[in-house]
């Protein structure tokens, strides 16, 4: 197997970003009229700042949504709309992952089997239009949003990369290999077992801990009042013993013990799932009072950026948030 070069981090230089429209007969029927205001906000604050190549389900109306674009005076030149079939919107697991020499993308199962996702594994490989290279698709089956780097450390948390209802049979150290071929990446730095409450990824690492440079992480902070206390307490431990290891600077955000707002069951709320794109990073914000601090500390830990809160509660509703909702797209040398 070829090296493919090495995974790119998320501050590389980015030419657009790839987010897929909720349809009405999906997983967000219970909440449609939220979550597609919610995604209209993230379109605006995106396509004010870069090319967004938009995914639009089939049973929605074309010309009907070109004419919502135009009515919200939304920057139409920064908008490719592509009709394509998919399953569910979390772009980040499924779509293009940026290499230094291409794109490339694993096998996507639904999170282990939890959900259909035949049309969602698929996308990547017939983004052909969209992106100015081919994808190469491999069949380990993994998720985008469990993997972050700075270029050189891939940090993992096992609970999502170490399963049988993704890869049976494959143990750490054979999983590593294989990141360490595919990936291009020499060091691996693990978490176990942290997962919250409601999220259904199995402890995807964007909802928990990020790179905010090559020496510096932020991550989902200790909150005694949580009911993921201990949990989070586990994180920073954690978190804080690879960063004496690896002389990383650790950065704290705010972790709201968060219930839906449509049954009242606790949400998987997270302040990690912030975007990088280019100079600017978009940060998801709740309405609540954590919010405030949550810009704050992104602001000191992106010092030449531009932090720019977009407001995601209806993307808690499915145990996501604005990273698992797009994908950047890399610009290649």
């Amino acid at each position: 197997m070829n090296i493919t070069g090495h995974l790119l981090p998320e501050w590389a230089p980015v030419e657009s970003v790839l987010l897929v429209w909720p349809y009405p007969h999906g997983d967000w029927q219970v909440n449609y009229a939220d979550i597609v205001e919610c995604y209209w906000g993230i379109l605006a604050a995106l396509s004010a700042e870069i090319p967004v190549a938009l995914l639009l389900h089939p049973s929605l109306d074309r010309t009907e949504f070109d004419n919502e674009i135009r009515r919200r005076a939304l920057k139409v030149a920064n908008i490719q709309v592509r009709v394509t079939l998919y399953d569910d919107t979390w772009i980040r697991d499924y779509g293009p992952l940026t290499t230094s020499e291409g794109y490339i993308a694993y096998t996507f199962n639904g999170w282990g089997g939890k959900y259909s996702a035949v049309n969602d594994n698929a996308v990547a490989s017939g983004l052909g239009d969209v992106l100015s290279s081919p994808v190469k698709k491999y069949d380990f089956v993994c998720e985008g949003g469990g993997l972050e780097t700075d270029g050189e450390t891939l940090l993992v948390n096992a609970n999502c990369i170490v399963d049988d209802n993704r890869n049976p049979g494959w143990d750490r150290a054979k999983i590593e290999d294989y990141f360490r071929t595919t990936l291009g990446l020499k060091k691996i730095a693990w978490l176990d077992d942290i997962c919250l409450t409601g999220d259904d990824t199995d402890g995807h690492i964007d909802t928990i801990a990020r790179f905010a440079s090559s020496d510096r992480i932020v991550y989902a902070g200790p909150n005694p009042e949580h009911v993921d206390a201990e949990i989070l307490a586990q994180l920073h431990q954690q978190i804080s013993a690879l960063a004496q290891a690896n002389s990383w600077e650790i950065m704290a955000l705010p972790s709201p013990a968060y219930r839906s707002l449509l049954d009242e069951r606790f949400l998987p709320c997270t302040y990690a799932n912030f975007l990088i794109v280019n100079d600017c990073v978009f940060a998801p914000v709740y309405g609540l009072k954590e919010d405030a601090e949550a810009v704050r500390v992104l602001t000191a830990a992106f010092p030449q950026s531009r932090v720019i809160p977009v407001r995601c509660e209806a993307l808690l509703e499915q145990h996501g948030s604005l990273h698992c909702a797009t994908m950047q797209i890399g610009r290649l040398a």
